[in-house]
């Protein structure tokens, strides 16, 4: 075999693995994308063991209805220091900013985060979001599912 056979099997096998490559890329993303992703997922998360948190410090089920057993947390920090289920994340992973909470009602409150990707999933889609700033509005008496 030649010299100009050995150089074209490289060229075309230097060929093939960089479209294998860039295929990999469109495929699942850049590292940077997928890291991006799972900030997000770390995000919601998070805002969803605050709801599972601040449900179990301020509900009772009777007979299957949902009875407040106490007023709502003023603050995240007291549904931190309160948590009996599992450890709360008050901040975003990423930035180290608090997550937003804020009490609307009696039975309501508001918890916001910053989100870099959309979420459009047929799966528990109360939980989906916009890109940026986005708050989750929940009654107490009538949570979202929390998975």
């Amino acid at each position: 075999m030649t010299w100009r056979f050995h150089a074209a099997f490289a060229a075309i096998a230097a060929a093939l693995v960089a479209f294998a490559i860039a295929w990999g890329f469109v495929l699942v993303g850049s590292p940077g994308a997928r890291r991006l992703e799972r900030f997000d997922e770390q995000r919601l998360r998070d805002l969803q063991a605050i709801a599972r948190e601040i449900n179990a410090l301020v509900v009772v089920e009777v007979d299957e209805t949902c009875k407040l057993k106490g007023p709502l947390p003023k603050t995240l920090q007291e549904v931190v220091e309160r948590a009996r289920i599992e450890q709360v994340r008050p901040t975003d992973p990423e930035s180290g900013e608090p997550y937003a909470y804020e009490v609307k009602s009696e039975t309501s409150y508001e918890v916001c985060a910053t989100f870099t990707q959309a979420r459009e999933s047929d799966h528990s889609v109360f939980w989906n979001h916009p890109a940026g700033r986005h708050c989750f509005t929940i009654d107490v008496l009538d949570p979202p599912p929390f998975y």
